[in-house]
Formats: structure tokens, C-alpha cells, sequence
């Protein structure tokens, strides 16, 4: 038997929500999963029937055209955008092309970072978070020369957005020690007022921008996301790509999205989901606050001889229909996520999380 490479060794299989048995997911309300609730828009299904006639043909191996329609909304050239299937395997792309030595990661953040980086052999530090929150300062600390510096904003399970003034003052760092910052902004059309990124990417080679429509548009079936940086980066990026990567569904459905109407379901229902989430904060009565379209609730109370009582929490819920993702996986075996969904949803979990003492705190 041959053996596999020396870097597989020690790699763990990244967890993720939605894992529901195929014979109960029409009984089971799925908190795991952070999608808009609102979603898929009514447009997307006539575009996947239009598509249909051209499954007889292998799809634009470059989206062109998707590109072309990504390059004009951002005000970016066409070169400085790739396609993906999907934010993983741009992840993959950034580390096989650019992790040399190491990655820098937070503490309790989306795993596939440090799956890519272990991929090619390098070595992880991870960033700490006081009371589990994000300090830019300990980021630009740790950077030294040839890292690549993985950051979900907002961050993937707590939430947190950081602003223009805190991601200017990591990318200036990155500058000085020649570090690569790379910014998955798989959440960021939840967040209210969140600063246009991409206009950063004319003045700096330190910076990956990575996107997902997954999350937005309610169609993780159709794996499509894509990257905006500078045009050598996104070259060097495109060298290793698998040919046809992005189906033709996934390229007309991008395509859609991409566009007024796209832009229409999302002020709508982002809109839906804010007010979503002002009740549920109230209900927590301010034990949850986030600047995404999910939420972490300790179910410890803070208290560490608890430690197992979040995958307990989830077992309980999930006998009464309601599907939660425990932390443990992030290195918070205290705390759940919960997705925001529709209202009538969102009062099932909060009966059941703050009114069943049976299922939350066990005094």
C-alpha cells in the first residue's frame, strides 16, 4: 500500500453544520446551517431550467462571463477576479499557492483554514480571543515575514465584523513584513454597513478577498464563490486550477445573482433578518449579540465544570425538531451556533432554549 504524504498525517476531517439524517430533514428545523432563511429567490429556478440545455456541453472553463458581471459590480479588472466551486476550494487555491511556512489563523474560526495550511505541509499559529472576541493588535503582533493570514469577517462561529480602520491596520502590517492577508467574506452582505472591501485591492498585493453565494442566496447546492486581489495574485491562483471547476448551473445561477435582481432579494430580506434579529437579542436579553446572520450562546453560563453541556443542549433540541451546531469543533465546547431564521422558527428555539430548563442550564 502506498502511503499518503507526510503532511495527511495528523489532519482531521473539518466539521460543518448541517448534518441532518436524509430520512429527517423534513422534520428537523436546521439552526446548523447559516443561510438566508428567505431563500432561494424565485429567479434562480427559471435560470437552472435555461441551464439545462447546455448540460450537453462542458462550461466555460474561465466563467467569463461571470467574471465580466463580478468585475463591473466591484469596479475591479476581470484579471483581478477567480471563480470557484465554492469558498473551500479557493481556500485550497490560496494555500497551494501561497502558504509556504506557516498560517495565522484565530483561535475559534472556520476549520478549513487550518485543513488547507496542514495540506501543504505547514505549520498553524492561532491568534487568542480574549472573552472570545477579535483584537487586531494580537494579529498584527503575530505576523512575521511569508505568513498568510486567514481571517473570516465576520467571523465564523462568533459573529464579529472588524471594520476599515482595523483591517487597514492588519494590511499595513501585512505590508511591512510582507504577509498576505487573505479575507473570507462568506457572511458580509448580513452585516449593516459593512465598508466596501474591495476597494482595497488597487492599492495593495497583501490582500485576498474570497466570497461565497452560497450563504446569501440559500443555494449551497450550487457550489460558486469567487476571489478579487490583484491580477498577479489571482494568476498564480488560476495556474493550479482544476479545468471546469464551476459547472454550467453554478456559473448561469452566479450570473443571476450578480445583478439588480440579486441585489433586490437581499435588501429585502436582509432587512427581514435584522428585525429577526433585534427579537432575538431582546429575548437573550443581551446575553447574544452579532454582526452576521448567526449567533453563539454560551449554555454553561460560564461555567467550566460544564464543559459537555453544549453537545447535551444539542442532543435535547434535536428531540424536539430543532437542529443546532455545537463548538467543540472551534474550541468552544461551552457554546452552540444558532442561524437567524423566520420568526416562528426563531420563537421555537427560544421557547426551548430559555423557557425548558430541562434542556438549557442543568442547576
Amino acid at each position: 500500500m502506498v502511503k499518503p504524504r507526510n503532511p495527511l498525517y495528523g489532519i482531521e476531517i473539518c466539521e460543518h453544520g448541517g448534518k441532518v439524517e436524509s430520512d429527517k430533514k423534513s422534520e428537523v428545523i436546521d439552526f446548523s446551517v447559516n443561510l438566508n432563511p428567505y431563500g432561494p429567490p424565485d429567479f434562480v429556478f427559471d435560470v437552472i431550467k435555461e441551464a439545462m440545455a447546455e448540460i450537453n456541453k462542458y462550461p466555460d472553463t474561465e466563467c467569463s462571463e461571470l467574471r465580466e458581471k463580478i468585475s463591473r459590480k466591484f469596479g475591479c479588472g476581470k484579471e483581478e477576479v477567480l471563480v470557484g466551486a465554492g469558498v473551500s476550494e479557493l481556500i485550497q487555491l490560496v494555500a497551494l499557492s501561497f502558504v509556504k511556512h506557516r498560517a495565522l489563523m484565530l483561535k475559534h474560526t472556520y476549520g478549513e483554514y487550518e485543513v488547507a495550511a496542514k495540506m501543504v505541509g505547514a505549520k498553524t499559529k492561532r491568534i487568542e480571543m480574549p472573552a472570545v472576541q477579535i483584537n487586531p493588535e494580537a494579529i498584527v503582533a503575530g505576523m512575521m515575514k511569508d505568513d498568510v493570514v486567514f481571517l473570516c469577517n465576520p467571523n465564523n462561529p462568533t459573529g464579529q465584523y472588524l471594520g476599515k480602520n482595523e483591517i487597514e491596520q492588519i494590511i499595513a502590517e501585512a505590508e511591512m513584513v510582507d504577509a498576505l492577508v487573505v479575507m473570507d467574506e462568506a457572511y458580509v452582505d448580513f452585516v449593516r454597513n459593512a465598508f466596501p472591501s474591495h476597494d482595497m485591492i488597487s492599492s495593495t498585493q497583501n490582500l485576498i478577498i474570497l466570497r461565497s453565494l452560497t450563504k446569501s442566496f440559500a443555494i449551497p447546492g450550487v457550489r460558486v464563490g469567487y476571489a478579487i486581489s490583484s491580477e498577479e495574485n489571482i494568476r498564480e491562483m488560476r495556474k493550479i486550477k482544476a479545468p471546469w471547476n464551476v459547472s454550467a448551473f453554478a456559473q448561469k445561477i452566479g450570473i443571476a445573482v450578480i445583478g439588480a435582481e440579486g441585489d433586490d432579494f437581499l435588501v429585502r430580506t436582509v432587512e427581514k433578518i435584522e428585525m429577526s434579529k433585534k427579537k432575538m437579542e431582546e429575548a437573550f436579553g443581551g446575553a447574544i449579540r452579532s454582526d452576521a446572520n448567526f449567533y453563539i450562546f454560551d449554555v454553561c453560563d460560564g461555567k467550566a465544570s460544564a464543559s459537555a453541556s453544549a453537545s447535551e443542549v444539542k442532543r435535547e433540541l434535536l428531540k424536539h425538531g430543532l437542529m443546532v451546531r455545537d463548538c467543540a469543533s472551534f474550541g468552544l465546547p461551552a457554546h452552540i451556533r444558532f442561524s437567524v431564521k423566520k420568526d416562528e422558527e426563531n420563537e421555537l428555539l427560544i421557547h426551548f432554549l430559555l423557557e425548558k430548563e430541562h434542556v438549557l442550564r442543568k442547576q
